[in-house]
């Protein structure tokens, strides 16, 4: 069994989603829901929930209710959270969504400012939980000196990159070179690569770009246009799982991700990989949860 580190953020999640078509500058009537997340949170939660691997959470949180529910919640899920730290003049992190009816996330918000305080010098402290972790997963939520100081403190380690989002992906430029996989979205992808992705040539080329910067393997989220992967020994082009009862997209990037980080520790090529990922984001999509509570099954084979 390995052992896979997550570092990243914990947040409350708050999703709203109208019961109609959405009207911009009105109140929509419609549900809100609270429920916990974080990238890193979420990502560790469906690592636990997959089995297979140990699984050890190292975040930041306020001492407050919202963020012991979404620790504890973590635990019973099966992941340790002994790396999770309490900072008590801090709040935990809020993440807030608005989905169509649809279920398509229009915008969001988020508020990460506590993991500010997850320092190089808190990731020091933390290195002698991880010393056995095989896999480090970082997500961009994380301060820029602290994402570089993991690329070097794991620097013999494969490292997982999740972007989170377009503005949080220019945090991780500086240290593509230390990925062995890394997961964008289109949008984050052409923010780092710096030019638009409207082809499969594009696709090639955003892929050869991360090549030469160091990254070992590289999927590219498409949506409902599937899932793009690429490492030195081929590529592929991925349609989307086929969804009739789709819920929510919140939560499918999040068990690709750890589906990736899964794959990594089993020593999987990135086809096999790109297989796996795209089965779990399928099976979340289905679910209510953000964290499908059979997403067990996401293995091929």
């Amino acid at each position: 069994m390995e052992c896979i580190g997550v570092i990243g953020g914990i947040a409350a999640d708050v999703e709203g989603q109208p019961f109609g078509i959405l009207r911009p500058a009105d109140s929509n009537p419609g549900t809100v829901e609270v429920s916990h997340g974080g990238v890193g949170r979420n990502i560790a939660e469906n690592l636990a929930r997959m089995g297979g691997n140990r699984v050890l959470f190292c975040s930041v949180r306020g001492d407050d209710e919202l963020g012991r529910a979404a620790s504890e919640s973590l635990a019973q899920a099966g992941a340790d959270i002994s790396g999770v730290h309490v900072i008590p003049d801090c709040r935990t992190a809020i993440y807030m969504s608005i989905l169509d009816n649809d279920g398509e996330m229009v915008l969001a918000v988020s508020d990460m400012s506590v993991l500010e305080r997850l320092t190089p010098e808190l990731v020091d402290r933390l290195l002698p939980l991880l010393s056995d972790a095989s896999v480090i997963v970082l997500d961009a939520n994380l301060p820029v000196q602290t994402l570089e100081h993991c690329a070097h403190v794991f620097a013999d380690r494969k490292i997982f990159v999740d972007p989170v989002s377009v503005e949080k992906a220019k945090r991780i430029r500086s240290i593509l070179p230390a990925c062995t996989a890394l997961k964008p979205n289109r949008i984050e992808a052409e923010q780092l690569v710096g030019f638009p992705i409207r082809s499969e040539r594009d696709l090639v080329e955003a892929g050869q770009f991360f090549l030469d910067q160091g990254v070992r393997m590289v999927f590219i989220s498409l949506g409902s246009d599937g899932l793009f992967y690429m490492e030195q020994s081929g590529r592929g082009l991925l349609a989307a799982e086929v969804i009739d009862d789709m819920s929510s997209v919140t939560g499918a990037g999040d068990a690709a991700s750890a589906a990736i980080a899964d794959g990594l520790a089993r020593g999987l090529t990135a086809d096999e990989i790109a297989r796996q990922a795209n089965r779990a984001a399928g099976l979340t999509l289905r679910a209510q949860q953000r964290v499908h509570p059979e997403i067990s099954s996401f293995r091929l084979g």
